[in-house]
């Protein structure tokens, strides 16, 4: 079982970085309470999801509700490193990217799982942290990014032990590329391991020359949250502690197809949510240990 790997001072975990956001859930009207959101957090919900200790590093803006921050911090969500702009750097366009600093002081037992911001940031992270924690895995967002370089990305990819970039980062930087053939180019790059998120169709991964594909789970309905940094995190908390991709793919798809059933991300922190995520998964590992047989 997921959560076997233990939940204490002494066990394995994910440091979720990336950035914060607030939200409101529709569903409620339009009077609904802001929550927090935002890509670490998803991640760190999908690492708390298959048992996992679970941490955000973020900035966070002057206007953010700390009392939103405090939900999940009551919730098990280690929230420590969440830390304010500087004060000279609080007006608009301010930089709310993590820094290196936020991680200055890492267990080696726990992975560092980075969402996606600005490649440039998360190259000094790389930096900052590579040999001091149990795992890497790297995250992409190319929305803010004006003509990414392709060679730069798979350079740092080649730094982390796992890239998981999305499917429209993929057709971004490659158009008119398979994913299959993405992750053979990846490879010749010295990527050790990746996996590509293609939300309805499942996930694609390879690892040592070997390609992994697992179908999505059915949903019974679509919510709002997006279960691309859910999947992100829970394969990071998997993959760090077995390194082994199948395994980690079915429990990240699992925890993403639980995700996708809610409105809000707090509301996925609960032994009922987990239960579902482990029950899922184990449906999934199975037939793909059996496919494979």
């Amino acid at each position: 079982m997921a959560r076997s790997w233990g939940m204490g001072k002494s066990s394995r975990g994910i440091i979720a970085v990336g950035r914060l956001s607030i939200d409101r859930d529709p569903t409620v009207g339009v009077d609904a309470p802001p929550s927090a959101d935002g890509p670490a957090l998803a991640a760190a919900v999908g690492a708390w999801l298959v048992g996992v200790d679970a941490a955000v590093c973020a900035v966070i803006a002057p206007d953010f509700p700390t009392r939103l921050i405090l939900e999940f911090t009551r919730a098990g969500i280690d929230t420590s490193r969440i830390r304010p702009v500087g004060r000279g750097d609080s007006g608009p366009g301010a930089d709310l990217d993590p820094s290196p600093e936020q991680l200055g002081s890492l267990s080696p037992r726990w992975s560092v799982h980075l969402c996606g911001f600005a490649p440039g940031r998360q190259r000094e992270i790389v930096r900052a942290v590579s040999q001091r924690v149990a795992c890497i895995t790297l995250d992409l967002d190319l929305a803010e990014v004006d003509e990414p370089d392709a060679t730069d990305l798979l350079a740092l990819a080649a730094q982390c032990d796992v890239f998981l970039p999305g499917h429209r980062e993929v057709a971004q930087l490659w158009p008119g590329e398979t994913p299959r053939a993405v992750l053979r180019l990846m490879a010749r790059a010295g990527v050790r391991a990746a996996v590509i998120k293609l939300d309805a169709g499942g996930s694609l991964g390879m690892r040592d020359g070997e390609v992994i594909s697992m179908p999505a789970f059915p949903v019974a309905a679509s919510g709002r949250i997006l279960g691309g940094d859910v999947y992100a995190g829970a394969f990071a908390a998997v993959y760090a502690a077995e390194k082994d991709l199948r395994r980690a793919m079915a429990w990240a798809t699992a925890a993403a197809s639980v995700a996708l059933e809610s409105h809000v991300l707090l509301g996925q922190i609960s032994d009922f949510a987990r239960n579902r995520v482990e029950a899922r998964a184990r449906i999934l590992d199975g037939a793909m240990k059996a496919h494979s047989d």
